[in-house]
C-alpha cells in the first residue's frame, strides 16, 4: 500500500504570489505619500488630490496587508496538510 500523501504546489504558488504582490504594493504606497500636491496649482484642485492620495495610499496599505494575511493563512493551510499527511502515513504503518 503506497503512503497516500497531500500535496498541493497550488497552495504553495497561492502563497509566494500573495506575498509578492503585498510586497510590491509597499513602494507604490511610499511613493503616494512622498507626493506634492502642491504642484498643480489651485489650492482647491491641491486639496483634492490630496485626499485622493491620502485615501489611495490607506487602501493599497489595506490590501497589502490583507494579501500579507492570505500568504500566512496559506503557510497555515500547507501545515495541516502536511500534519494530516503525516497522521495518515502513521495510521497507514500502523494498520499494516
Amino acid at each position: 500500500m503506497a503512503d497516500l500523501r497531500i500535496t498541493d504546489p497550488a497552495l504553495a504558488a497561492a502563497q509566494a504570489t500573495f506575498r509578492t504582490a503585498g510586497n510590491r504594493l509597499a513602494p507604490v504606497v511610499r511613493a503616494l505619500q512622498g507626493l506634492d500636491a502642491d504642484v498643480v496649482g489651485a489650492g482647491p484642485l491641491a486639496g483634492r488630490l490630496q485626499d485622493a492620495q491620502g485615501l489611495l495610499g490607506a487602501e493599497l496599505g489595506i490590501v497589502g496587508q490583507a494579501l500579507t494575511q492570505l500568504a500566512d493563512h496559506a503557510s497555515e493551510i500547507n501545515g495541516v496538510f502536511t500534519q494530516t499527511d503525516q497522521r495518515l502515513s502513521q495510521a497507514a504503518g500502523a494498520a499494516r
